[in-house]
């Protein structure tokens, strides 16, 4: 997939007011006519809605489409989306709360759900908390129900990247399998975002994630649901997510070979081939 398709893509911009939190507002997008069934993304921490534009124009490029809208949703701090007034809204609750809302706000009804990394956990609160919204779920190398615990390095190397781009940069490129750091797109869009929410949510993200977690609301999501890992991940255990793919009723769990943590920018013609299969077969 070409850099210069992603940097093509045009965007359908709205805000979402929060009803229960004044002042907070929800950034989201919407593609039109580009899925077989309405779908929602939710992005992971330090990311935007623009990780998800490679697999937007992998559809677009091989006509990959359909009659219904793909929204793109940023949570609080991330994105264009407000920053949060305080520690204590940042959990994957609050943020499922908001999207739920939104989607209630878009009067949409049994869609697809799809959360990547930091997204996937909030997605699997979202199947859980209200199970009539939605039909399926893809859960892309996810946060775990039992959370993750970062030691005390990657909370100082997070304080350090809210003054230091360039260590954004080797973050994030860590986190891509076989990244192209002189891509536009990386140092464009997935640098720039981080590099905006390491300021206003990323630290606290994991912060959040001590101590926590979901189990008995994930036992609880009725939606068939696709846990997908790569197998070389460096951020998060794929362990966890064979665990939440077994302990969900209609669970099922892809481990997928030669790719890392983000195979929506890794290899985003794999990624659409999968989201074909699950989700629009």
């Amino acid at each position: 997939m070409s850099t210069e398709n992603i940097l093509k893509i045009q965007t359908e911009s709205f805000e979402f007011s929060v009803p229960d939190s004044p002042g907070t507002t929800i950034h989201y997008e919407i593609y039109r006519n580009i899925v077989p069934e309405t779908t929602f993304c939710i992005h992971g921490n330090l990311a935007s809605n623009r990780w998800w534009y490679p697999l937007i124009a992998e559809r677009q490029h091989h006509k990959s489409l359909g009659n219904n809208d793909l929204i793109l949703a940023e949570f609080r701090g991330c994105g264009k989306s407000s920053s949060p007034k305080s520690e204590s809204e940042v959990n994957m609750k609050t943020f499922a709360k908001d999207f739920i809302q939104l989607i209630d706000f878009l009067k949409l009804k049994k869609i697809h759900l799809i959360g990547h990394s930091t997204g996937g956990n909030i997605a699997a609160n979202m199947l859980s908390q209200r199970p009539d919204l939605f039909n399926k779920g893809v859960l892309l190398d996810p946060v775990g129900p039992r959370g993750v615990t970062f030691d005390d390095r990657m909370i100082e190397t997070f304080e350090r990247m809210k003054q230091d781009q360039k260590l954004v940069s080797f973050v994030m490129g860590q986190t891509i399998y076989k990244n192209n750091k002189n891509s536009d797109y990386f140092k464009n869009m997935i640098v720039t975002d981080a590099f905006s929410s390491v300021k206003t949510v990323g630290h606290l993200i994991l912060k959040a994630f001590h101590q926590f977690n979901i189990e008995e609301d994930v036992k609880k999501i009725a939606a068939s649901t696709l846990v997908i890992h790569g197998e070389f991940d460096k951020v998060l255990a794929i362990e966890e997510s064979q665990y939440m793919a077994n302990i969900i009723p209609k669970g099922q769990f892809m481990k997928v070979p030669n790719q890392g943590h983000c195979l929506n920018i890794e290899n985003p013609g794999l990624f659409n081939q999968i989201l074909n299969q699950f989700l629009y077969s």
